[in-house]
Protein backbone atom coordinates (compact mmCIF):
# COMPACT_ATOMS: atom_id res chain seq x y z
CA UNK A 1 0.00 0.00 0.00
CA UNK A 2 1.04 3.67 -0.06
CA UNK A 3 -0.08 6.49 1.90
CA UNK A 4 0.18 10.34 2.28
CA UNK A 5 2.19 11.62 5.20
CA UNK A 6 3.73 14.23 6.32
CA UNK A 7 7.15 14.25 6.95
CA UNK A 8 10.42 16.47 8.24
CA UNK A 9 12.42 17.22 5.08
CA UNK A 10 15.71 15.78 4.04
CA UNK A 11 17.96 17.97 6.37
CA UNK A 12 15.41 17.51 9.02
CA UNK A 13 13.83 21.53 8.64
CA UNK A 14 10.93 21.91 7.82
CA UNK A 15 7.21 19.56 7.56
CA UNK A 16 6.80 18.44 4.11
CA UNK A 17 3.70 16.67 2.69
CA UNK A 18 4.81 13.37 0.76
CA UNK A 19 2.39 11.26 -1.67
CA UNK A 20 3.42 7.76 -2.65
CA UNK A 21 4.74 6.40 0.57
CA UNK A 22 5.38 2.90 0.41
CA UNK A 23 3.25 1.15 3.93
CA UNK A 24 3.47 -2.42 5.40
CA UNK A 25 0.44 -3.86 7.40
CA UNK A 26 1.33 -6.47 10.10
CA UNK A 27 -1.62 -9.30 9.21
CA UNK A 28 -1.37 -10.20 13.14
CA UNK A 29 -2.18 -7.33 14.82
CA UNK A 30 -3.48 -4.63 11.49
CA UNK A 31 -0.97 -2.02 11.99
CA UNK A 32 0.82 0.40 9.57
CA UNK A 33 4.43 0.55 9.11
CA UNK A 34 6.53 2.81 7.75
CA UNK A 35 10.22 2.49 6.60
CA UNK A 36 12.15 5.29 6.87
CA UNK A 37 14.54 4.46 3.92
CA UNK A 38 11.40 4.54 2.21
CA UNK A 39 10.58 8.20 3.20
CA UNK A 40 14.36 9.40 2.64
CA UNK A 41 13.78 7.62 -1.00
CA UNK A 42 10.29 9.03 -1.68
CA UNK A 43 11.88 12.70 -1.04
CA UNK A 44 14.67 11.95 -3.21
CA UNK A 45 12.63 11.42 -6.20
CA UNK A 46 10.76 14.40 -5.98
CA UNK A 47 13.85 16.14 -5.94
CA UNK A 48 15.00 14.80 -8.77
CA UNK A 49 11.90 15.02 -10.30
CA UNK A 50 12.39 19.08 -9.47
CA UNK A 51 15.66 19.30 -11.29
CA UNK A 52 14.60 17.36 -14.19
CA UNK A 53 16.81 14.45 -13.31
CA UNK A 54 16.27 10.76 -12.63
CA UNK A 55 16.55 9.88 -8.93
CA UNK A 56 19.99 7.89 -9.62
CA UNK A 57 21.35 10.79 -10.97
CA UNK A 58 21.21 12.23 -7.57
CA UNK A 59 24.19 10.41 -6.25
CA UNK A 60 26.64 11.41 -9.32
CA UNK A 61 26.33 14.46 -9.32
CA UNK A 62 26.64 14.57 -5.81
CA UNK A 63 30.23 13.36 -6.22
CA UNK A 64 30.94 15.58 -9.10
CA UNK A 65 30.14 18.24 -7.29
CA UNK A 66 31.68 17.30 -3.57
CA UNK A 67 34.55 19.00 -2.44
CA UNK A 68 37.80 17.90 -2.32
CA UNK A 69 38.89 19.41 1.34
CA UNK A 70 38.71 22.99 0.87
CA UNK A 71 38.67 23.04 -2.96
CA UNK A 72 35.54 22.75 -4.92
CA UNK A 73 36.74 20.52 -7.44
CA UNK A 74 33.96 19.79 -10.62
CA UNK A 75 35.58 17.41 -12.76
CA UNK A 76 36.71 13.71 -12.71
CA UNK A 77 39.85 12.42 -14.42
CA UNK A 78 39.39 9.12 -15.43
CA UNK A 79 36.52 7.03 -15.46
CA UNK A 80 38.09 4.85 -13.38
CA UNK A 81 37.83 7.12 -10.32
CA UNK A 82 34.22 7.61 -10.73
CA UNK A 83 33.40 4.18 -10.76
CA UNK A 84 34.91 3.43 -7.54
CA UNK A 85 33.52 6.49 -5.75
CA UNK A 86 30.07 5.43 -6.59
CA UNK A 87 30.52 2.00 -5.41
CA UNK A 88 32.54 3.18 -1.93
CA UNK A 89 29.74 6.12 -1.78
CA UNK A 90 26.96 3.15 -1.90
CA UNK A 91 28.57 1.35 0.68
CA UNK A 92 29.54 3.42 3.09
CA UNK A 93 26.00 4.82 3.14
CA UNK A 94 25.12 1.14 3.37
CA UNK A 95 27.41 0.94 6.42
CA UNK A 96 25.03 3.13 8.83
CA UNK A 97 21.87 1.43 7.23
CA UNK A 98 21.24 4.46 3.93
CA UNK A 99 22.39 2.04 1.59
CA UNK A 100 18.41 1.01 0.25
CA UNK A 101 17.29 4.90 1.12
CA UNK A 102 18.47 6.05 -2.57
CA UNK A 103 18.58 5.09 -6.04
CA UNK A 104 21.58 3.70 -6.80
CA UNK A 105 23.40 1.95 -9.50
CA UNK A 106 24.01 -1.95 -9.59
CA UNK A 107 27.56 -2.61 -9.34
CA UNK A 108 28.73 -6.01 -11.01
CA UNK A 109 32.12 -7.74 -10.10
CA UNK A 110 34.19 -6.94 -13.42
CA UNK A 111 37.89 -7.95 -14.48
CA UNK A 112 38.28 -4.08 -13.15
CA UNK A 113 36.38 -4.75 -9.99
CA UNK A 114 33.09 -3.01 -9.23
CA UNK A 115 31.81 -1.28 -11.95
CA UNK A 116 28.26 0.70 -12.40
CA UNK A 117 26.38 -1.40 -15.53
CA UNK A 118 24.38 1.73 -16.47
CA UNK A 119 26.99 5.14 -15.65
CA UNK A 120 27.67 4.98 -19.77
CA UNK A 121 24.02 5.54 -20.23
CA UNK A 122 23.39 7.60 -17.18
CA UNK A 123 26.54 10.24 -18.27
CA UNK A 124 25.23 10.47 -22.00
CA UNK A 125 21.89 11.47 -20.86
CA UNK A 126 22.97 14.10 -18.57
CA UNK A 127 25.37 14.97 -21.56
CA UNK A 128 22.41 15.38 -23.27
CA UNK A 129 20.72 17.87 -20.78
CA UNK A 130 23.86 20.14 -20.97
CA UNK A 131 24.73 18.90 -17.47
CA UNK A 132 28.19 17.03 -17.94
CA UNK A 133 30.76 17.14 -20.69
CA UNK A 134 32.94 14.18 -21.34
CA UNK A 135 36.48 14.54 -22.64
CA UNK A 136 38.88 12.11 -23.80
CA UNK A 137 42.86 12.23 -23.06
CA UNK A 138 44.57 11.01 -26.17
CA UNK A 139 47.65 12.93 -25.46
CA UNK A 140 48.67 11.31 -21.82
CA UNK A 141 50.66 8.91 -20.32
CA UNK A 142 50.50 5.88 -22.70
CA UNK A 143 48.48 3.60 -20.00
CA UNK A 144 45.91 6.48 -19.14
CA UNK A 145 45.69 7.13 -23.07
CA UNK A 146 41.69 7.19 -23.86
CA UNK A 147 40.67 7.78 -20.47
CA UNK A 148 37.37 9.69 -19.74
CA UNK A 149 37.08 13.11 -17.72
CA UNK A 150 33.49 13.75 -16.53
CA UNK A 151 32.96 17.54 -15.49
CA UNK A 152 30.00 19.54 -14.72
CA UNK A 153 29.45 22.40 -16.63
CA UNK A 154 28.01 25.87 -15.65
CA UNK A 155 24.59 24.58 -16.11
CA UNK A 156 25.19 21.30 -14.42
CA UNK A 157 27.45 22.82 -11.69
CA UNK A 158 24.23 24.59 -10.77
CA UNK A 159 22.05 22.41 -10.55
CA UNK A 160 24.33 19.56 -8.67
CA UNK A 161 24.69 22.75 -5.78
CA UNK A 162 21.31 22.30 -5.51
CA UNK A 163 20.60 18.98 -4.87
CA UNK A 164 24.18 19.09 -2.98
CA UNK A 165 22.48 21.36 -0.39
CA UNK A 166 19.51 19.52 0.23
CA UNK A 167 20.90 16.30 0.81
CA UNK A 168 20.93 14.80 4.29
CA UNK A 169 24.30 15.84 6.09
CA UNK A 170 25.54 11.99 6.68
CA UNK A 171 24.74 11.82 2.80
CA UNK A 172 26.89 15.12 2.10
CA UNK A 173 29.76 14.04 4.46
CA UNK A 174 29.81 10.60 3.16
CA UNK A 175 30.23 11.18 -0.10
CA UNK A 176 32.90 14.41 0.29
CA UNK A 177 34.71 11.69 2.35
CA UNK A 178 34.72 9.24 -0.56
CA UNK A 179 35.52 11.57 -2.83
CA UNK A 180 38.28 12.68 -0.84
CA UNK A 181 39.87 9.69 -0.28
CA UNK A 182 39.68 8.07 -3.57
CA UNK A 183 40.68 11.45 -5.65
CA UNK A 184 44.50 11.15 -5.39
CA UNK A 185 44.64 7.64 -5.82
CA UNK A 186 45.78 5.45 -8.96
CA UNK A 187 44.17 2.59 -10.53
CA UNK A 188 46.70 0.57 -8.97
CA UNK A 189 46.02 1.47 -5.42
CA UNK A 190 42.22 1.25 -5.96
CA UNK A 191 42.58 -2.18 -7.49
CA UNK A 192 44.50 -3.16 -4.10
CA UNK A 193 42.09 -1.14 -1.87
CA UNK A 194 38.79 -2.75 -3.78
CA UNK A 195 40.33 -5.98 -3.07
CA UNK A 196 41.40 -5.51 0.49
CA UNK A 197 38.38 -3.95 1.87
CA UNK A 198 35.40 -5.90 -0.38
CA UNK A 199 37.17 -9.57 -1.54
CA UNK A 200 33.85 -10.66 -2.77
CA UNK A 201 34.50 -8.32 -5.51
CA UNK A 202 37.34 -9.94 -6.45
CA UNK A 203 36.09 -12.65 -9.17
CA UNK A 204 38.20 -12.07 -11.96
CA UNK A 205 39.36 -9.03 -10.94
CA UNK A 206 43.26 -8.81 -12.56
CA UNK A 207 42.76 -5.92 -14.82
CA UNK A 208 43.13 -2.03 -13.29
CA UNK A 209 40.55 0.09 -14.81
CA UNK A 210 42.60 3.04 -16.28
CA UNK A 211 39.20 4.50 -18.79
Amino acid sequence: MEIEMDSLDLQGRNIVHLQGVPVLKNIRTGEFGVNPNDVMKVQLRILAEQENVEPRDISLLALLRASVGSFQVNCLHNRYRLNKMLFYQWKELEKIGLGEAYDHDVFQAKSKGPVPIHLDEDIRRLQEKGLVKVTIDQWGKKSYQGSKDTELTPKGKKIAQEILSRLPEDFIQITAEVKKKLYNLDPSSIKDKVHREYPEYRTGYTEEDNE
